[in-house]
């Protein structure tokens, strides 16, 4: 029976980690407004937005980044599963319990990342769907596709039936009465806690914002069962991944490219053709009070953020490789000197995902709050997302020095070393 051991450089497919890189710098120009103004304010739009930029930035973010690229890292989630478990077992060894402990290490990063840091954390919430998804590993390619577009459904169909009860129970005027003084008392809290986010972030000790998270944690998390990327759809989308991984849709990529190109006018269409009602919908709604504008945003959403996803998953790997990058960078040019810089860089950043995702975190975080700069709810939009296309390129710069050095990200060496009970190589000098 051969030991199982880390995968090395020299296994990685570049493909993924660009994919993998790129879906970083969507979810940092995301994540931006989350970081320095509170979740409720954004959610439910209670301080609209007057400045003609911050609105435009808003729009520009809303209909071309939001969701596209949460669903790419998910998707790679999904294939990365996959690699695990097929690598596992090509080299003897039951993958199930090696999985699972890798799973309770993200989820342990996931925890300290949401309750000390910022309460946007994914990494708890992938580690438990992760536990979900275990269940499928064994499943047929037919299962798999038929859960793809029941998942998705089931989540339409359960807005529905939610829409429907309170229709109904709006119906009577005593119901009328009961629920409309319920959601005026919920708009009140979420305006009070806005407010209260507002004043700790900026000027709260530290156990005072860990309250304030745990308080948007919970929020948030209701968010992940209501919204657009909540537990059906990502579920759906990691099960995707785990069936591309399966079938190996990317280990010969760049012989599917030709054709897969001509469908990226198609895609484009559908997905902005749904994208921007979809943004309307809920710039112009009240996601505090049901209605039917709901699942109809959702299916808007379900319908046009894969076919953007794809469509930028498509031109991406296909500037990479009509720039003749594809046969010199990766796994035969670990410096990542070969072909430009660009590259290189954005494939070394994707290597080392759970450090920049964590990083951009620890660095935003101490940018907005008051232990930092205390700009927190002071920043247009338009300047947070200058920010943050600016400090995505200093990752990549960073990724790509530490990479000629190094195996592998600090936090990839530590999430390897508690999973697979041994200290990999860090430095390359060692590792060779």
């Amino acid at each position: 029976m051969s030991n199982l051991t880390a995968t090395t450089g020299q296994e990685r497919i570049v493909e993924l980690d660009l994919m993998r890189g790129f879906a970083l710098f969507g979810i940092l120009i995301v994540n931006m407004i989350f970081f320095g103004m509170p979740i409720y304010t954004i959610i439910t739009d209670l301080n609209p937005l007057n400045d003609p930029l911050d609105e435009a930035a808003r729009y520009l973010i809303g209909i071309v980044f939001e969701g596209k690229f949460i669903t790419l890292f998910s998707f790679m989630f999904g294939i990365g599963f996959w690699i695990f478990i097929s690598r596992a077992r090509a080299k003897g060894r039951t993958a199930g319990p090696l999985f699972l402990r890798r799973l309770f290490i993200l989820a342990l990063f996931g925890a300290a990342h949401a309750f000390l840091f910022w309460a946007g954390d994914i990494l708890l919430f992938y580690a438990m769907l992760g536990l979900v998804m275990m269940l499928f590993l064994n499943r047929t390619d037919k299962t798999l596709k038929v859960w793809i577009v029941l998942l998705p459904v089931l989540h339409i169909l359960f807005i529905v039936a939610l829409v429907g009860v309170f229709k109904l129970g709006m119906s009577t005027p005593e119901g009328a009465v009961a629920i409309t003084e319920s959601l005026d008392q919920s708009r009140y809290e979420l305006e009070a806690m806005a407010a209260s986010a507002m004043e700790i972030y900026r000027t709260g000790t530290f156990t005072e914002m860990m309250e304030i998270r745990r308080q948007e944690l919970a929020f948030a998390y209701q968010g992940f069962i209501m919204g657009g990327v909540g537990v059906f759809y990502l579920l759906a989308v990691f099960l995707a991944g785990m069936l591309a991984g399966r079938a190996g849709w990317f280990t010969n990529i760049a012989e599917r490219l030709p054709a897969l190109r001509r469908y990226v006018p198609w895609l484009l269409l559908l997905g902005f053709a749904c994208a921007i009602p979809g943004f309307l919908l809920m710039r112009g709604g009240d996601i505090i009070t049901p209605g039917w504008d709901m699942p109809l945003y959702l299916f808007l959403f379900i319908v046009g953020t894969p076919a953007l996803t794809s469509s930028y998953v498509i031109l991406l790997l296909s500037a990479f490789h009509r720039s003749g990058n594809g046969k010199r960078i990766g796994d035969g040019d670990p410096s990542g000197n070969a072909g430009g810089w660009f590259w290189p860089a954005l494939r070394d950043t994707g290597r080392m995902s759970l450090t920049v995702y964590l990083t951009q975190s620890l660095v935003m975080t101490t940018i907005f709050y008051g232990y930092g700069l205390g700009l927190y709810g002071s920043m247009p939009v338009w300047m947070m997302t200058v920010l943050a296309v600016s400090f995505f390129a200093v990752q990549m710069v960073l990724a790509h020095w530490w990479m000629k050095h190094f195996t592998m990200g600090p936090l990839e060496w530590l999430w390897r070393a508690a999973t697979y009970g041994y200290l990999p190589a860090l430095r390359k000098s060692a590792a060779e």
